[in-house]
């Protein structure tokens, strides 16, 4: 081989090498993003899409953003529990279901909003989504008790009709918005109302609320919720443990 030509071919063989290397730090760069606004809002991770592979707890409980603002401090004593291990309530759906919900563990503590970051990075939903639906449902007050009672917590699971959950969904913050997502997640999934779940975001949330598929009172639900997504009313709540609101920082992850 020619000196010339021998020299060309190292020089595109460092080339190549390089791109390859370029390429697989990218690669890996994107990989960790996954689940991360770019939006820059401080603990807020966006929707993953059907078929995701789902980040664990404890990588859930690494990528939240800590931070000791705490607008509902009577929040605290049970923002601290923990169920003592997995509960066995009603199914979401059937067999399909199962595995997710095997998932639930609310093996997290923190503050209401760490607890909320915690839930949709393991679920794979947009916080502010999630945080307008806990203002919604109990304007972020875990003691919350609707429906003559017998809806409790955080994002209001009705005990009468998912049995298993009480006492922990009015106990534990955690398990309240750890089973609520998950169950979101698995309508997501196609696997409680069929196809017509599958990425449908909007219509999860309202079957949360009535049980039906968009059915005239789901549609209001997600409406209300639409609406307290827009006016983030979190952001000027008041917390007397100090921190600041979840917004204007370096994205969660």
């Amino acid at each position: 081989m020619r000196l010339r030509d021998c020299v060309a071919r190292t020089l595109w063989l460092v080339t190549a090498s390089v791109l390859v290397c370029v390429t697989a730090v990218t690669w890996a760069m994107a990989s960790q993003d996954t689940g991360r606004h770019t939006n820059g809002t401080v603990g807020t991770f966006h929707t993953l899409p059907p078929g995701s592979v789902l980040p664990s707890d404890d990588d859930c409980a690494r990528r939240v953003d800590r931070n000791p603002w705490e607008p509902r401090p009577a929040n605290a004593e049970a923002n601290r529990r923990v169920p003592p291990g997995p509960l066995a309530t009603r199914t979401w759906g059937g067999p399909q279901t199962d595995a997710l919900q095997a998932r639930v563990t609310g093996a997290f503590t923190g503050t209401t909003d760490e607890i909320l970051q915690w839930a949709s990075c393991k679920w794979g939903l947009d916080t502010d989504v999630a945080r307008a639906q806990a203002e919604q449902e109990s304007d972020w007050r875990q003691s919350t008790k609707g429906d003559g009672g017998v809806s409790l917590g955080l994002l209001q699971i009705k005990s009468t009709y998912w049995y298993g959950t009480a006492p922990w969904s009015a106990l534990s913050t955690a398990y309240n918005a750890d089973w609520t997502l998950g169950k979101w997640r698995a309508c997501f999934e196609g696997l409680i109302v069929g196809e017509q779940g599958r990425g449908n975001l909007w219509g999860c949330v309202g079957y949360h609320y009535t049980g039906l598929w968009l059915d005239p009172l789901a549609r209001k639900y997600i409406g209300w919720v639409k609406n307290y997504l827009g006016r983030k009313d979190w952001l000027q709540w008041p917390s007397p443990t100090g921190g600041q609101p979840p917004t204007g920082g370096r994205p969660s992850g």
